[in-house]
C-alpha cells in the first residue's frame, strides 16, 4: 500500500472511533440546548431554518425578548469532539457531520482528484460550517461592502455602517491588539471569541515575505488589509469558537429558545397572499410536522440548502421549477450567481526538520502558519489574492495532499518522497474575486435527493489565467536568503511533469491541476435579485434569507465572519421591521 493510501485508511479509522465515541458518550451535548419537543401544528413567533453561521446568531438576538418565542430547526445534531477541539478538525470531512456533497462532473476543473469532481464540504450540525471550517477569522477589506452598498443601493451595507456588526460579535482576546491603533476595530464583549495566532517559527517566513517588498502588519482586520501577518482564529481557551458554542451555549436554557435538531425542512408554505405562514419538515427522517409562524420565517440554511428549499417552495426560476411539475410562487434567479474561492496549492522542502514529530496537543491549532493579502497593481487598495503558508511537515503535507484535497495518489506520494525529513511550508494560494459563475438546480422534488452542483469553476477562462499569474506571482519567494539558505526546493506536480518548471505553460497547467475549492461558496439567492437589501425575499410576505446566500459578490477573504455580520444585520432588520 503506498503512502497516500495507508494515510487515508488511518484517517477513516480514527473518524470512525471519533464517531463511536460520540455517539456512545455524548461528550458535548451538554453545551448545547435540549432538544425542544415541537407538536404538529405548534405555533412560534418566528422559525429560523438552519443553525449555521447566521442562523444561530439570529435565534440568538431575536430571543433576547422575553415575550418572543423563536424555533431554531436544524438538519443536524450537536458538534462531535472533533469540531471542538482545534487539531482534530481534519476528521470533520466525510463523516457524519459533513453533508458531503459533490458538484457535478464538468470534465475539465478537477482532473487531478479523485475522484474528478469538487469534494463540497458543509457542516451539518448546530454550527453548521462554522463548526467544520479552518476558524479562520477574516472580515475582508472595505471595498467589498461598498460594492454591496452599490449594487443593493442601500448605503446601510457600506463598510462604515457593517463595521459596528463586526465588532458587536466579537470578543477579542489579545491584550497587544487593544494596545495598538488596530484595537478600535475589535470588540472586547461580544459572544465570540478571536484570539491571535502567536507561533515563533513563523517570524522567518514573515521576514522573507518583508524582503520581497511586502508589508508586515500585525492585523489584516483593521484598516491594513494588505500585507502579512500572523492569522486571526475564532479560537479561546484551546476550543474551537463556532456560532453554536459562542451564541447558542450561553442561551442554552432561554426558555423561549426552542432548538429543534436533526430535522429536515422539506417546504415553507404560503397563504393566498404569498404570505409565508409555516413549514414542514421531517424530524428524525420518520416525523411529519407542520408548524406555523406567527411573524416571519427566516431561511439561513446556507448557499446550497436555502436555494433547495426555496425552489422546492416555488421560489425560483419558472421555467425550470415548471420542469418538475412545482407551482411558481415567485419566479425569481435562485440557485444563480454562486461563486467560490479557489486555491492552487503549491508546496516547498525547507532545511532539515530540527526535531522529531511530538505528541499532539488537539487543543492548538494543527499547523501554524501566515496570512498574506496581495494586490498585484501596487495602486490597488484591496487584495486580488490571498495566501496561506502552513509550516508542517512530510506527514501533514501527505494529508492535506491526499485526505483534505483528494489530489491523485501519485502526486501526494511523490510530494511525500520529496519532503520527508524536512520542514514543508504548503501554500494556499487563493483567487479572491474570481469572474466565473455557477448554479444549482434541483435534482427532483424529493428533499432528500441533492441539489445539481455546477460549480463554474474556470467558467471565465480569465480565472484560470489570474491563478496562474498569482502563484508564479508568489513563487518569487525561492529568491529570498531564507529559501537560498536552506536550499529550499518547489515541489513539481507530477501532472504537469511535462512542462519547463517556471515555465507560463507550466504554472497554467499546475493552477488547474492543484485547484480546489476552499469551500466558500455564496450569492445562490443574492441581495438586489432573489432579496431585496433587508434580505426579504421578492414577491412575497415575512420571508427572509440570511447566510451566505445573499452575498451578491465575495468577499476578500474567508466568509464566516462576513456571514455572522449578515446575521447580526439581519437581526435588527426583524426586530425593526416587527415593532
Amino acid at each position: 500500500m503506498d503512502a497516500t493510501s495507508a494515510l487515508i485508511s488511518d484517517i477513516k479509522c480514527t473518524q470512525a472511533a471519533l464517531t463511536v465515541i460520540t455517539t456512545t458518550l455524548h461528550l458535548t451535548s451538554y453545551l448545547y440546548p435540549e432538544q425542544a419537543v415541537v407538536s404538529d401544528g405548534d405555533v412560534f413567533d418566528y422559525i429560523v431554518v438552519g443553525a449555521g453561521s447566521a442562523g444561530c446568531v439570529i435565534a440568538n438576538r431575536l430571543t433576547e425578548d422575553p415575550r418572543t418565542r423563536v424555533l431554531l430547526v436544524e438538519a443536524g445534531g450537536d458538534p462531535p469532539i472533533a469540531s471542538h477541539l482545534p487539531g482534530l478538525m481534519a476528521y470533520l470531512k466525510h463523516s457524519t457531520e459533513d453533508w458531503n456533497y459533490t458538484s457535478v462532473y464538468d470534465g475539465y476543473s478537477q482532473q487531478c482528484h479523485i475522484p474528478p469532481v469538487a469534494d463540497i464540504t458543509r457542516g451539518k450540525m448546530l454550527g453548521g460550517c462554522s463548526s467544520n471550517n479552518y476558524m479562520d477569522y477574516v472580515r475582508g477589506d472595505p471595498h467589498d461592502f461598498n460594492t454591496w452598498a452599490k449594487i443593493t443601493k442601500d448605503d446601510t451595507w457600506k463598510y462604515e455602517n457593517v463595521l459596528p456588526y463586526f465588532i458587536k460579535s466579537e470578543r477579542l482576546e489579545d491584550p497587544n491588539i487593544f494596545k495598538t491603533p488596530y484595537g478600535v476595530f475589535h470588540g472586547h464583549d461580544g459572544y465570540m471569541g478571536v484570539t491571535r495566532q502567536y507561533a515563533n517559527v513563523t517570524h522567518r517566513y514573515l521576514k522573507a515575505f518583508s524582503e520581497l517588498g511586502y508589508k508586515i502588519v500585525f492585523d489584516t482586520n483593521g484598516n491594513d488589509t494588505l500585507g502579512y501577518t500572523e492569522p486571526m482564529l475564532t479560537m479561546a481557551d484551546g476550543y474551537r469558537q463556532s456560532t453554536a458554542t459562542a451564541f447558542l451555549t450561553p442561551i442554552r436554557t432561554r426558555p423561549n429558545l426552542y432548538v429543534l435538531k436533526n430535522t429536515l425542512v422539506t417546504k415553507v408554505n404560503f397563504d393566498e397572499n404569498n404570505n409565508a405562514i409555516s413549514i414542514r419538515a421531517i424530524q428524525e427522517n420518520k416525523k411529519h410536522v407542520t408548524i406555523t409562524a406567527r411573524k416571519e420565517i427566516i431561511v439561513s440554511a446556507g448557499t446550497i440548502n436555502t436555494a433547495q428549499l426555496l425552489m422546492l417552495s416555488g421560489i425560483g426560476p419558472k421555467n425550470h421549477l415548471e420542469s418538475l411539475g412545482i407551482k411558481v410562487i415567485s419566479d425569481l434567479p435562485v440557485g444563480e450567481n454562486m461563486q467560490d474561492h479557489i486555491t492552487s496549492n503549491l508546496a516547498y522542502a525547507m532545511g532539515k526538520k530540527k526535531s522529531s514529530k511530538v505528541p499532539t496537543n488537539p487543543h492548538n491549532y494543527p499547523s501554524p502558519s501566515v496570512v498574506g493579502y496581495v494586490a498585484t497593481n501596487t495602486s490597488q487598495s484591496y487584495p486580488d489574492y490571498q495566501t496561506f503558508n502552513f509550516i508542517t511537515d512530510a506527514d501533514d503535507l501527505l494529508s492535506f495532499c491526499g485526505f483534505s484535497y483528494t489530489y491523485k495518489n501519485e502526486i501526494c506520494n511523490s510530494f511525500y518522497e520529496n519532503a520527508k525529513g524536512r520542514e514543508v511550508m504548503f501554500v494556499e494560494t487563493v483567487l479572491l474575486h474570481p469572474k466565473s459563475r455557477g448554479r444549482i438546480l434541483l435534482r427532483s422534488v424529493n428533499p432528500y435527493d441533492y441539489p445539481l452542483i455546477y460549480t463554474g469553476h474556470f467558467s471565465d477562462p480569465a480565472d484560470l489565467d489570474n491563478l496562474a499569474a498569482y502563484i508564479e506571482h508568489h513563487n518569487r519567494i525561492v529568491t529570498t536568503s531564507l529559501f537560498k539558505e536552506v536550499n529550499a526546493k518547489f515541489l513539481i506536480t507530477t501532472g504537469c511533469a511535462s512542462y519547463e518548471p517556471g515555465s507560463k505553460e507550466y504554472w497554467r497547467c499546475h493552477a488547474l491541476c492543484m485547484a480546489n475549492s476552499i469551500y466558500h461558496y455564496i450569492g445562490t439567492c443574492s441581495m438586489g435579485s432573489v432579496v431585496d437589501s433587508r434580505l426579504r425575499v421578492l414577491g412575497v410576505h415575512k420571508l427572509r434569507v440570511a447566510d451566505g446566500s445573499v452575498l451578491p459578490t465575495i468577499t476578500s477573504g474567508n466568509t464566516n465572519a462576513p456571514i455572522i455580520m449578515v446575521g447580526e444585520k439581519a437581526a435588527d432588520f426583524i426586530k425593526e421591521d416587527n415593532k
